[in-house]
């Protein structure tokens, strides 16, 4: 009976999604008609430095900037994200002159 409940955990374990790194921006950012490369490309004009849209060295500010010029050039979120949304200590120029 043990080794069937061990069996059984195992096999249950190999479907399903555990510990899933989260989706890199690239993945995230949709228009209708463009395809993956040219999200990356877009993302690549806007500042960003990878598809991964992690740049530790950014600021807040340029992470703002990026994102909204992602949205400048069409671009939505599948996950719905927003970084004008958020409240912050400082206000995001990017976001106070994409209004």
């Amino acid at each position: 009976m043990a080794l069937a409940l061990l069996l059984a955990t195992l096999v249950t374990a190999c479907f399903s999604e555990p510990f899933q790194p989260p989706a890199a921006d690239a993945d995230l950012w949709e228009k209708p008609g463009a395809s993956s490369k040219d999200v990356l490309t877009s993302m690549l004009a806007c500042g960003e430095k990878n598809g991964s849209g992690i740049d530790p060295n950014a600021s807040f500010q340029e992470r703002a900037q990026r994102f909204v010029c992602m949205k400048r050039s069409g671009y939505t979120r599948r996950d719905g994200f927003d970084v004008c949304a958020l409240r912050t200590q400082e206000p995001l120029k990017a976001c106070e002159s994409a209004q």
